[in-house]
């Protein structure tokens, strides 16, 4: 049995941007972007039988995820920037090696991709709270840090 594994590189180009906000809080404004991001993951097995030749069978995988990145006056802020959704993952095979079925693979997952894009989107409108919140608790520990700390 062949074992490949590929991500990253292997996954659909680039994030694509769906949607941003601007946030003014506690004074500073910030700008959040969401995009969503595909990585594929590729198995390339070969079944043997003992009367006919292996013939090999590309499994794979891809998973797409929804992800936020925050900048205040142009300076990223890693503390809230992360995936703040994932969709149900998506899988298939092919037969033949994967070298050969990437296309066809990177097809299938961009059409689920723009399937999802409404979906993913409106989860992108949605985090407008959740980053306010998170935005709180940084200050909070800012103004805790900064009485208990002198």
């Amino acid at each position: 049995m062949i074992l490949i594994l590929a991500s990253g590189a292997a996954a659909l180009a680039a994030a694509t941007p769906i949607h941003s906000a601007e946030i003014t809080h506690a004074s500073n404004a910030y700008t959040a972007s969401y995009q969503t991001a595909s990585t594929i993951h590729v198995r390339e097995v070969e079944s043997r039988f003992a009367n006919r030749p292996s013939v090999p069978v590309c499994r794979w995988q891809a998973e797409l995820v929804v992800n936020r990145a925050v900048a205040a006056q142009g300076r990223p802020i890693a503390a809230v920037a992360k995936s703040i959704h994932r969709f149900a993952p998506l899988s298939g095979s092919h037969a033949g090696k994967c070298t050969a079925a990437r296309s066809q693979i990177e097809a299938e997952v961009a059409r689920y991709s723009v399937a999802q894009s409404v979906h993913a989107t409106a989860i992108a409108q949605q985090d407008r709270a959740v980053l306010v919140n998170e935005l709180d608790g940084i200050q909070a520990l800012s103004r805790k840090g900064a009485v208990t700390g002198g």
